[in-house]
């Protein structure tokens, strides 16, 4: 059913890519790597780029058939994690643990912990519950999502499993679903101010000015645009204020979409 989700929304690959790619700063030294849950084979693609021996593992044929070339076995998670004899530097499982209960979860967690090297990392990502798009309808329009993981309890089924958390938090190059671009909050200072200098007034203006100025007529003018002026940067002023209290709530309540926790085998 994934890869039928995957084709009906449209998910973008070299979006994914990008996504997944960020996390490859965690395993700066090329190794052997395992993709749990590689879907399409964006990381693979990525990781194999940057040197490291990779292998993809889905249980979706489907999925599997657009990785391509990248070698990839069709199989359960748990089944292959129980029974295969080999080692790896680095696993990772991507928007994988959100499809399971928090047993299977846990127990995911134990067997790839089982299965590194020394030193070796696990990495999973998935969903960030601190958003509010994501929690208010993304999650749970995909009909295979068991419930959402935030990062303390993912640590938690980590630290269970012997592992020590090396780096937490939210990943920077996931989409947040903002409703508007944050930057248009951004007053335009390319607007004249009141308090911008002005040229030199032509020799007419300045006799005007001057006739204006000991009229009575003058002088009431002159504190109505002063009046006006000070409205108009108070007005300024409490825009910005305004739009700064918008822009913290957006960027609290549009978290990027996805949390992580990067973990490392003593």
């Amino acid at each position: 059913m994934e890869a039928d989700w995957y084709a009906y929304r449209g998910f973008s690959p070299q979006t994914v890519r990008r996504a997944r790619a960020w996390y490859l700063r965690f395993i700066p030294t090329p190794g052997a790597l395992l993709d749990v849950g590689c879907g399409r084979g964006e990381f693979l693609a990525a990781a194999a780029q940057a040197g490291h021996q990779v292998l993809g593992l889905d249980h979706e044929r489907a999925m599997l058939a657009e990785a391509g070339e990248l070698p990839v076995v069709e199989a359960d998670a748990l089944d292959f994690l129980q029974s295969t004899p080999d080692h790896y530097d680095a696993i990772t499982a991507f928007h994988v643990v959100e499809h399971l209960a928090v047993r299977e979860a846990s127990a995911l967690i134990r067997l790839a912990a089982d299965r590194l090297t020394p030193g070796g990392r696990l990495i999973v990502a998935t969903p960030n519950p601190g958003s509010f798009p994501m929690m208010a309808h993304e999650f749970w329009r995909d009909p295979t999502h068991r419930r959402p993981y935030d990062v303390e309890l993912i640590e938690f089924l980590m630290v269970g499993a012997g592992l020590v958390t090396e780096s937490a938090g939210v990943n920077p190059q996931s989409a947040r679903g903002l409703p508007v671009d944050l930057d248009d909050l951004e007053l335009d200072e390319s607007l004249p101010r009141a308090d911008a200098p002005v040229g030199p007034e032509p020799r007419a203006s300045r006799w005007v000015a001057g006739q204006l100025e000991r009229s009575s007529y003058g002088q009431g003018l002159e504190r109505a645009i002063h009046a006006a002026t000070d409205g108009l940067q108070h007005t300024r002023e409490e825009l910005a204020r305004v739009a700064g209290v918008v822009r913290k709530f957006l960027e609290v309540a549009h978290e990027p979409c996805e949390i992580y926790v990067v973990a490392r085998r003593p």
